[in-house]
């Protein structure tokens, strides 16, 4: 103790850090191990925890090869960068998807690869597992802001259905199976009217990601009508 003030030892204080520093470097490490990061050359240190010198020197010592770049207020990186982009959306062009997105579906029941669970009788007399994840877009995936993404195709149960009801679910697994799984979230719904009858009705659906949204489009194939759905996100 000096006067009112408690003093520690730097070593002592330096602990205090240790676990996330470890934490840091093991996800850069994952990281510079993808292909998708191969041959990588420079890491550029933004925002308030990259100005500590610890974190800097724990990052210089793992990665001796890699350039480390601190620009000046790199604590003020992420603010800036929105401003930017709040005057010039365009400045951004290219993202990597941090979720998996798709559609809640359902598809003839097969008892060698369906759980029982997810079996159901429909009106009709068929059977039919539902709660099937029909992915649209992976997480990884890069995505060109303002393209459509994988446009996948759906198709009417029965004869004489007037409408596709497709209930838009969001989650982290790569590969999930069905849209009840732990971690899967709907996010919204679209109901696309079809035209006509039979079950050989299509509708194809694809995603249109911009800024801060989402644009769900449909086009009912028989008759070119387009039904849309913005969703809001900020994840």
């Amino acid at each position: 103790m000096a006067g009112d003030k408690l003093r520690l030892d730097a070593d002592i204080m330096s602990s205090f850090f240790t676990t996330s520093l470890l934490n840091i470097v093991e996800h850069l490490s994952d990281l510079l191990q993808k292909p998708e990061c191969k041959g990588v050359e420079a890491i550029l240190m933004v925002g308030g925890y990259s100005e500590s010198i610890l974190l800097q020197d724990a990052i210089k010592q793992q990665f001796p090869h890699v350039k480390i770049l601190v620009p000046p207020e790199a604590g003020l990186a992420v603010l800036k960068g929105a401003v930017i982009y709040g005057h010039c959306p365009s400045a951004i062009t290219e993202r990597v998807s941090k979720y998996t997105y798709g559609i809640s579906t359902t598809e003839t029941f097969d008892k060698n690869k369906h759980p029982w669970s997810k079996r159901e009788v429909f009106s009709d007399g068929t059977i039919r597992c539902v709660d099937v994840w029909s992915v649209i877009v992976t997480a990884g995936d890069k995505l060109v802001v303002g393209e459509a993404q994988n446009e996948r195709e759906y198709f009417p149960v029965y004869e004489d259905q007037e409408f596709l009801h497709l209930p838009i679910f969001v989650t982290s697994d790569k590969d999930p199976k069905f849209t009840t799984d732990v971690g899967s979230k709907k996010v919204g719904s679209v109901t696309v009217p079809v035209s006509g009858s039979g079950t050989d009705r299509s509708v194809g659906v694809r995603m249109i990601f911009g800024g801060t949204e989402i644009t769900v489009e449909c086009v009912e194939k028989a008759t070119g009508k387009i039904t849309q759905l913005d969703i809001a996100f900020l994840m």
